[in-house]
């Protein structure tokens, strides 16, 4: 017998609005889950499980509000709310309580969600000291950062939905270590006011979600996008995959060389056309501007911190901001402005292709005694593009879990969640 906890959200909202599953039934059970997994994956930074019976009985008594009526999800600890604390994982914040949620918090109450409580994340969702969290699938083993108790909580089926966030390869290397689907936004599509900023040039909002529907209904609610109904129609044109390696690949260790490889074999063998994509000149240069623009404007973000609680820095967010400081304006402004062109010339990167496919990491997760949560590299590029990325698990036998993501233009996010769902269905069928 299913248990609610391991349904996915849409089958959650199906149950609730059908009258066959309660809210409070729901988040029981979840409760329930938490208690029995966490104690070993460590998901979570703060819970609240008397408020979230609470409100769930209280909607219970109300008409659905909206797909998302009812339903338990977890926010990354760098997302104000008003009834937890909000530490950044930093020791300097850790009484800190907003006086106002973030506005996707906000969207995400109003819809009727639970939030259960707040996940864990690498200090300020930078490079500074990473959580307790442990990878769902081996205790031994990474989650990844910096969104690390969202990927956790959803891999280990705690929640069906977490909220996350992505400066560099925040979402889609959790995603990949953890078995579960990240899908980080186009810049600028969900409000990010109420979040801890690091880079406003990069920050983006997303989430984990247990499959792609779930992240188009999540989607259609947390933002203003209204492509719900066009996505579950699905690709109404000839899907072409475009298969981009380019600049990292000498990075790819064996697991993501096999899962790319799987990938291209069940896609042809489907009947979907592939292309190699190649990056015009200019662009494997993406990386480092991104590293660039994320110190300066880290510095400036964490300027108050720097300048008055350096000791509660950790020695990681210390090395970022000093190599900042060493950072001229005009390096600065060229980083800016190799983004501006290679942004203006990336519509000729898809070659007719619908999307881009890619590797989501190196390879499986670290090991947790590295105290390494990977490398971004892979999604560094399309993150200063503002691209929309989906995660998706490639079902390949091994270890742990390993990921490839799916990559749109900017403003595309209906068409990277649709040919998301069409590749990851293609990808999991068994004959």
């Amino acid at each position: 017998m299913t248990e609610p906890y391991q349904l996915t959200l849409g089958q959650m909202t199906q149950a609730i609005r059908a009258g066959s599953l309660t809210s409070e039934a729901l988040v029981t059970s979840c409760l329930e889950r938490i208690a029995q997994v966490d104690p070993a994956v460590l998901a979570w930074a703060s819970l609240d499980t008397h408020a979230a019976l609470t409100r769930a009985k209280q909607l219970d008594q109300e008409p659905p509000r909206s797909l998302l009526h009812g339903i338990p999800i977890g926010v990354k600890d760098i997302i104000d709310t008003t009834d937890f604390i909000t530490s950044y994982n930093s020791p300097i914040y850790q009484k800190h309580q907003p006086t106002a949620n973030a506005s996707i918090v906000t969207r995400a109450l109003d819809a009727g969600a639970i939030v259960l409580g707040k996940t864990t994340t690498q200090e300020f969702a930078t490079r500074g000291k990473v959580s307790s969290t442990r990878n769902p699938y081996s205790a031994l083993h990474s989650p990844g950062g910096s969104s690390s108790g969202s990927a956790a909580a959803v891999g280990a089926s705690m929640v069906p939905l977490a909220l996350s966030s992505q400066t560099a390869g925040s979402i889609v290397r959790p995603a990949s270590y953890c078995g579960v689907v990240g899908f980080k936004a186009s810049y600028g599509l969900i409000d990010i006011s109420g979040v801890k900023r690091m880079s406003p040039t990069l920050d983006t909002l997303g989430w984990h979600t247990r499959n792609v529907h779930d992240a188009a209904i999540a989607l259609s609610l947390l933002s203003d996008w209204q492509g719900l109904q066009e996505f579950e129609q699905g690709l109404t044109g000839e899907l072409i995959v475009g298969i981009c390696k380019d600049p990292f690949w000498p990075m790819a260790e064996t697991a993501t060389r096999e899962a790319l490889s799987l990938a291209r074999e069940r896609l042809e063998r489907a009947g979907v056309r592939i292309i190699n994509i190649s990056l015009p000149p200019g662009f494997e240069k993406l990386g480092t501007a991104l590293d660039v623009i994320g110190d300066v404007e880290g510095l400036a973000a964490l300027k108050h911190e720097w300048l008055h609680h350096r000791d509660g820095l950790s020695a990681g967010v210390q090395t970022k901001l000093q190599r900042a400081e060493t950072i001229t304006p005009q390096v600065y402004e060229e980083a800016k402005r190799l983004a501006r062109t290679c942004s203006e010339q990336s519509a000729s990167l898809y070659a007719g292709a619908t999307c881009i496919l890619t590797p989501s990491s190196p390879g499986y997760a670290p090991l947790l005694e590295l105290i390494d949560p990977g490398d971004s590299s892979f999604s560094k590029l399309w993150t200063i593009l503002g691209m929309p990325s989906v995660s998706i698990p490639v079902p390949l036998p091994g270890p742990l879990p390993i990921g490839l993501e799916v990559i749109c233009p900017k403003g595309q996010d209906t068409l990277a969640l649709q040919a998301a769902q069409r590749i990851a269905e293609i990808l999991n069928q068994t004959t």
